[in-house]
């Protein structure tokens, strides 16, 4: 993960805790879908060992998909 190239998009990023290793990603839902109006959350953490393990990514709002955990994740809570 580019850490760089990922603040250089149009996603918002929110760093936790003014480290490099937690923060939150920002994205709105594809276009032309039924979702097009929402937005998604995640939060990612890079573990010491990045690149060699990988990293935690969780939805932080709801999400229903048969391929995703639904798992009730508050922000600034870690699972």
């Amino acid at each position: 993960m580019n850490l760089t190239k990922l603040l250089m998009t149009d996603y918002k990023v929110e760093m936790i805790n003014g480290g490099m290793q937690e923060f939150f990603v920002q994205f709105h839902k594809p276009k032309h879908s039924p979702y097009q109006e929402g937005v998604w959350k995640i939060r990612v953490e890079l573990p010491d060992a990045y690149p060699y393990k990988s990293p935690f990514i969780g939805f932080v709002n709801y999400i229903y998909h048969p391929n995703v955990d639904a798992m009730e994740f508050k922000e600034g809570e870690m699972i």
